[in-house]
């Protein structure tokens, strides 16, 4: 006789004694199908000398400067650092995200275990009754049948099919992970240029008021100068229609604000969003980026990884779809214990055991194997095609933000000098009209000259930072400095 834990004792010393033969078996197979080589990009080492140069020669730049993950801290804007803050969190596409992560994770679980045998438990109890008629000696038979055992079957991986199919579940999780970065860097953006748009709106309202102010001023020459008999009532009319003119226009920027602020709202998850008024000219610009970029700055691209991620588990699943070609080996067995007597249950005479060796060997499947070979070779032909697409449209994405920058800036400064000589020249105008010596065209002209130069400026340096914005996505959150 044995009892409950001396039996479960012994089968726990078997079952520990076979998963480690099973493991051995299987992990000494071989792994069909190729294994992974990134591809080779023909790419240039750096990208164009001629925009960096420039860059780097401008009196903003600040060579070899690194910059941060949380590179909108920059701008130096406790309002967009807590924008950011909450749009990371409650925005909805940062939340899709997070649980495609999870549902891959899963999907990982799930294909790590078939490397490993399953081990079930069962256990039961019957009591049967035949009536007198249903046996041959015409006598009731009543009887009780007791038995628990352990139970195991196991695939044998001797091709390496499950172990490329966790190579490709897990490329998909990094997929995800990758997929989960590239999100919350394009909403990082989205929302960075979303703000700098509003605080861009904030400043062309400053210069239209500022107009409106102007033009109010030269409205109540005018209309002292016809009143004393100065003048003709043209001036007067024509000074109302500026003031009006600058007045619709203001109209129509503050409600451009209303908008953004409400897009705003909607990226942080904050539809009640109110944000005070400020102004672009106040934040401080972005460092530039040093000259001889190099190209290999594209591997800090979350959409490039992704991309690789997904190629590299298409190709595993060519290894799992060319196993399907070859036999499948499975070993089954039983431990436990078996009895019509409880009271001898747990004795040694009760136990029962059963071990078995499957092997299935495809003969004929009407195309289908070789048609999921097939399949897989041309997802990964797709797959290798949509990463060269990433890695050149992001090499792109990265040019052009040079070209943007370097260009904005270069715009900056002549903007610079036109809204100096334009203001001097407005402030000229109006005292030369009060003292008599000009016509009221010469003010009019004067106001939308300067008028013009001064929103020009603003929405160049908005389109300065957003450049600024741009190229921190297109090389994956910035650079950082040689060591």
């Amino acid at each position: 006789m044995m009892n409950a834990s001396l039996l479960l004792r012994a089968q726990g010393h078997k079952v520990k004694w076979c998963v480690g033969l099973l493991l051995a078996v299987s992990m000494g197979g071989c792994t069909l199908g190729p294994d992974y080589v990134r591809p080779e990009m023909p790419l240039p080492d750096a990208y164009r000398k001629s925009v960096a140069d420039d860059l780097i020669q401008s009196k903003d730049a600040v060579p070899m400067a690194p910059i941060k993950r949380d590179w909108w801290t920059l701008f130096n804007d406790s309002q967009l650092d807590t924008l950011m803050q909450t749009a990371l969190v409650d925005n909805a596409d940062v939340q899709i995200a997070i649980a495609r992560l999870a549902q891959a994770e899963a999907l990982a679980k799930q294909a790590g275990a078939a490397l490993y045998p399953t081990l079930n438990l069962g256990a039961s109890g019957t009591r049967a009754s035949s009536g007198t008629v249903a046996t041959t000696t015409g006598v009731a038979v009543s009887a009780n049948t007791t038995q628990a055992a352990f139970s195991t079957s196991y695939e044998l991986d001797v091709w390496g099919r499950v172990r490329r199919n966790i190579e490709s579940a897990t490329s998909l999780v990094d997929a995800s992970r990758y997929d989960q970065v590239s999100v919350n860097l394009t909403l990082s953006g989205l929302v960075a240029n979303t703000y700098l748009r509003l605080r861009s709106l904030d400043a062309q309202i400053a210069v239209l008021k500022d107009s409106v102010v102007t033009r109010e001023h030269s409205l109540r020459v005018a209309q002292a100068k016809f009143d004393g008999g100065l003048i003709s009532p043209i001036d007067v009319s024509q000074a109302t229609s500026a003031l009006a003119s600058a007045q619709a226009t203001l109209s129509e920027v503050t409600r451009q604000r209303g908008i953004v602020q409400n897009q705003l709202g909607v990226l942080t998850g904050k539809l009640d969003l109110m944000v005070d008024a400020g102004d672009i000219r106040t934040l401080p610009l972005a460092p530039l980026p040093p000259a001889g970029l190099p190209s290999s700055l594209l591997e800090n691209r979350p959409d490039v990884n992704r991309a690789e991620q997904e190629l590299k588990a298409a190709n595993a699943r060519i290894g799992v779809a060319t196993a399907g070609l070859f036999p499948t080996i499975s070993l089954t067995g039983l431990f436990g214990a078996q009895s019509v007597d409880f009271s001898a249950f747990l004795s040694g005479q009760s136990a029962v055991w059963s071990a078995g060796l499957g092997l299935v060997q495809p003969i004929f499947s009407g195309g289908l194997l070789q048609g999921r070979l097939d399949f897989a070779n041309a997802q990964q032909q797709e797959l290798l095609g949509n990463y060269v697409k990433v890695v050149r449209g992001a090499f792109g994405e990265v040019s052009d933000a040079l070209v943007s920058v370097r260009q904005t800036l270069t715009t900056e400064e002549y903007l610079n000098v036109q809204v100096q000589a334009a203001t001097k020249a407005q402030s000229l105008a109006v005292l030369r009209y009060e003292a008599g010596y000009v016509d009221f065209l010469s003010v009019l002209e004067s106001q939308r000259v300067a008028n013009d130069a001064n929103l020009a400026y603003v929405i160049n340096r908005s389109a300065r930072l957003q450049a600024s914005v741009d190229l921190f996505k297109a090389l994956g959150g910035g650079w950082t400095a040689k060591p």
